[in-house]
Order: structure tokens, then sequence, then C-alpha cells
């Protein structure tokens, strides 16, 4: 199955989101850019994340470490609501 990709220059213009951080985003591991031809892409599953990491870095003021560290608490706590889940006998 083939994803849908964007190209990065179109995210920034968008979201009104600068190139540097979403190049930040990618160094820090939070999201995943593909190079094609010399451009850079981004899968569409990764839009909606980069608009939160957006969010929390332009109107919250979090640099990317801090929006690292948000986003490994909130996986923590996605992982740890699913195990409860599972030990209660739901699915």
């Amino acid at each position: 199955m083939e994803k849908t990709l964007f190209k990065v220059i179109d995210i920034c213009r968008s979201n009104k989101i600068e190139r540097t951080f979403i190049q930040e985003l990618h160094q820090n591991g939070l999201i995943e850019i593909i190079i094609e031809e010399e451009t850079e892409f981004i899968e569409e599953e990764q839009i909606q994340q980069i608009q939160r990491f957006s969010n929390w870095h332009y109107e919250l003021e979090l640099n990317v470490q801090g929006i690292e560290v948000v986003q490994n608490l909130i996986d923590r706590i996605e992982k740890l609501q699913q195990e409860l889940r599972f030990l209660k006998g739901g699915s």
C-alpha cells in the first residue's frame, strides 16, 4: 500500500511553521522525513502530530527537547492505559 506524502515546504506554508522546526523534530526522532529526488516529504500520518508539536512550540513556547519529553510522557501514559485495559479483561 502506497503512502501519501506531502512536501515539507507545503506543510510549512500551510501551517505557518518554520522549516528549521521540522528539521529539529526530525533530528530529535519525533518525525520521519523522506527524501526523494532532493525534495523532503512527510507521510500523511505525521501531519496531525506535526500540527500538535507546532502548537506546543509556538503557543506554549516549548522547545523541541520539551516537546520530546511531553510526547514521551504521553506515549508512556497510553501504553499504561492499554496494559490496564488488558489486565481488566478488555481489549
